[in-house]
């Protein structure tokens, strides 16, 4: 502890002599602009611009020269591809390993945790892709996420029609929100300290597409979707329906300086349907978030607030044992709810604040969540109580280049002995520390 403490008294004394910050290289050569046009003091956090841009389905053109030619060729003369980066070193305090190995509980070195190669812009006047495909080793090497926008000019909004895959939920299909509403959208690591949607396990294996209309002061998103991804070989890949349903709607206006946002997402329907050799019948998808932002300057700082609460209803304990059993195929989930294989009623609700200390250079966060984790506590026999307190600290090297700290403490019943979290038993523990850098060119 005490070299981590060491090591960020060095990053803060250093932070002053340093510029700005990191997102996705590929569109910025497009645009011939900074990263920093399109994102509110870091990747993936979006300005108001880079909603546009990314409502538009990546097709604008800046600077860069363009091929075009009969039947709608409109393509940019340079293929846009960039190679993100992200090392990490994660600590949790459960028990430690009898024997070392490669375990959190005993510090764990990942190098790299992302490494990708991105291929992505402008495929047409009106269509656009965004191609990440995993190159960090053999296990896991293959496409990790992919989306191909068809945007179409609805008066003074778009429509957009997105066909996607990937392992970052059903929101990753269309979402301009910084709250955790799917894995690329989170605005620290430690995702699970102060995101209702990462709390819900909403990010899964996801196969869809995202129908949405959309302007600067709101956004409509409608999903059918399914659980898994054939293209990374995960999750349920048998489906053969989109049974699942994903709504979004969102209000987004400018007051006062200020970006606002205020939305809800609603899952529903049964994202098994049509699991070949699998009863997926019991099965059903069912929670709803409300969540909200704000983006803006106090005393020339940037500062931005990022909340959400969610729940997902629980199913009796007959009703868990029956969807389990007839799990035979996928062994994919343990409950009839994909968002809370408990019996109680699972909720979360969470807060981040994002305070860029030294502008474009030395962020911090504090994060808190406060959750119930839908399972009843083996010695009170209530729904145990789930709470989090997280800190952050984000260093922007260069332009495309980040370190970062995230610690988050938990607490609550279900750390206790008899929880489903039990500290002292085999596990994670309660806390979690992530030390991480980030580079993209």
């Amino acid at each position: 502890m005490k070299k981590i403490i060491l090591a960020l008294a060095s990053v803060l004394t250093s932070a002053m002599f340093a510029p700005e910050a990191s997102a996705v290289p590929a569109f910025a050569r497009q645009m011939g602009m900074a990263c920093s046009g399109c994102h509110f003091q870091s990747f993936p956090i979006l300005t108001s611009y880079g909603k546009s841009f990314k409502m538009g389905g990546f097709t604008e053109m800046g600077t860069q020269g363009k091929i075009e030619g009969d039947q709608g060729l409109s393509i940019p003369d340079t293929l846009n591809m960039a190679v993100v980066m992200k090392v990490r070193y994660q600590k949790t305090n459960g028990p430690k390993l009898v024997a070392p190995g490669y375990d959190s509980n005993n510090g764990r070195y990942d190098v790299p945790d992302e490494f990708a190669l991105f291929a992505a812009g402008r495929v047409a006047e009106n269509i656009g892709a965004l191609i990440e495909v995993s190159i960090a080793g053999a296990a896991h090497a293959g496409i990790a996420n992919f989306k191909v926008p068809f945007v179409y000019d609805l008066g003074s909004a778009k429509l957009g029609v997105v066909p996607f895959s990937g392992d970052a939920g059903a929101a990753y299909g269309f979402d301009l929100f910084a709250t955790g509403s799917n894995t690329t959208g989170r605005a620290i690591e430690n995702g699970q300290g102060y995101s209702a949607a990462r709390y819900l396990n909403t990010h899964t294996e996801v196969t869809g597409a995202a129908i949405y209309v959309a302007n600067a002061d709101f956004h409509i998103n409608v999903t059918p979707w399914f659980q898994g991804s054939q293209l990374s070989a995960v999750g349920t890949t048998e489906a053969t329906a989109l049974g699942g349903r994903y709504l979004r709607a969102a209000w987004t206006p400018s007051m006062a300086g200020w970006d606002l946002g205020l939305g809800v997402q609603r899952f529903s329907g049964n994202s098994f349907k049509g699991i070949n050799g699998d009863d997926a019948s019991l099965h059903r998808d069912s929670a709803t978030i409300i969540d909200f932002q704000g983006q803006g300057a106090v005393a020339d700082l940037p500062l931005g607030v990022y909340g959400s609460y969610g729940f997902a209803k629980g199913s009796t304990a007959a009703e868990n044992l029956a969807c389990a059993a007839a799990a035979t195929l996928t062994g994919a989930f343990t409950g009839c709810n994909t968002f809370n294989d408990g019996t109680e009623r699972r909720s979360a609700f969470g807060l981040l604040a994002d305070l860029g200390v030294i502008p474009e250079t030395l962020g911090v966060q504090f994060g808190i969540m406060r959750a119930k984790t839908g399972i009843l506590h083996a010695v009170s026999n209530s729904n145990e109580s789930d709470n989090g307190i997280t800190l952050g600290l984000r260093y922007k090297i260069r332009q495309n280049m980040s370190m970062g700290a995230a610690y988050t403490k938990f607490s609550g019943t279900a750390y206790n002995a008899g929880g489903s979290k039990d500290a002292n038993a085999a596990g994670p523990g309660n806390s979690i520390l992530n030390l991480t850098f980030f580079t993209g060119f």
